[in-house]
């Protein structure tokens, strides 16, 4: 069975520096697709790069890190400095239900506005920044929105075995774990509204110095061994799967990234360390070795 592999680079418009890289690794042939944050200080330079390159064009929906995009000042949404409250703080206020959907409805709806104006057309998916479009207060609305705007592709981000995952920083696990088990819930909400995703997904347990060549290829190969398993009378031929990536540049601590400036994760020398793992010979001479052709989110259209 032909195995197909979507690398992202997330947080695209983070910074000119994260852009710099993401660039570089898709020039490079290390990713495929990319997903744009249109709340940061290189929101438009990362706007006209798709449009100078063949750059698969995403959105990374935000609602917990920045100022909003929608021209509204938010009461529950956003905080006293009239940013989204943060990535912690955010799915409690929404477990809470103390977050207006329809103040959701009017960020989701501008976003993909705005992503339309900024590119001259509709991503070709919608990704949700920390995760966020899977929280159980979010998703439908999130798939109300991309039916609407006749957009059909998101993100499942299940990495199996993530609890045996022994080199990632146990205080990291919950977070991530909580997140898988609202996916899998969110899961039917996507199917009723015809939003397709990749037969498997990896890349939680490989950001930053947690990625290497050896970890990679190990995660991969189970990612598509697991979705043959499950999708073996498939008529298709083929399986699918996303590697999430972060690739880029350290970014200046106050003159990039949100409206507050950048925070350890932007600014870490790791963003490099991707790009060169990414791109090193032993992840291609693994493509190769392993029937897996490197394509974009545009494989999810046919």
């Amino acid at each position: 069975m032909k195995r197909y592999l979507i690398i992202t680079g997330d947080d695209f418009g983070f910074s000119w520096e994260r852009n710099e890289g993401v660039m570089e690794a898709f020039n490079k042939g290390a990713i495929t697709s990319a997903s744009l944050l249109l709340n940061c200080t290189g929101t438009e330079e990362g706007a006209a790069m798709f449009k100078s390159s063949q750059l698969c064009p995403g959105l990374h929906l935000n609602l917990t890190e920045g100022v909003p995009i929608a021209n509204h000042q938010y009461k529950t949404l956003t905080n006293e400095t009239f940013n989204f409250h943060g990535m912690l703080p955010t799915p409690r206020l929404l477990d809470a239900g103390n977050i207006d959907e329809e103040e959701i409805k009017r960020e989701l709806d501008s976003q993909i506005k705005k992503f339309i104006e900024l590119v001259g057309r509709a991503p070709v998916y919608v990704d949700g920044h920390q995760h966020i479009h899977l929280h159980p207060k979010v998703v439908e609305l999130f798939a109300a929105a991309l039916k609407q705007h006749n957009i059909h592709i998101t993100r499942f981000p299940v990495e199996i075995n993530m609890a045996a995952k022994e080199w990632v920083n146990p205080e990291y696990m919950p977070f991530f774990l909580a997140m898988i088990e609202k996916a899998h819930v969110a899961k039917k909400v996507l199917d009723d509204y015809g939003i397709k995703t990749t037969d498997s997904f990896v890349g939680l347990s490989t950001m930053g110095r947690d990625m290497t060549p050896e970890r990679l290829q190990k995660i991969i190969l189970e990612a598509f061994e697991d979705a043959e398993r499950r999708l073996s009378s498939d008529k298709r031929g083929f399986t699918t799967c996303e590697l999430m990536t972060h690739p880029g540049y350290p970014t200046h601590r106050i003159l990039g990234g949100f409206s507050w400036g950048s925070d350890d994760f932007g600014c870490s020398e790791d963003r490099i360390h991707e790009i060169n793992v990414l791109s090193s010979p032993e992840m291609k001479d693994f493509y190769k070795q392993n029937n897996i052709e490197l394509v974009s989110h545009s494989i999810l259209l046919s």
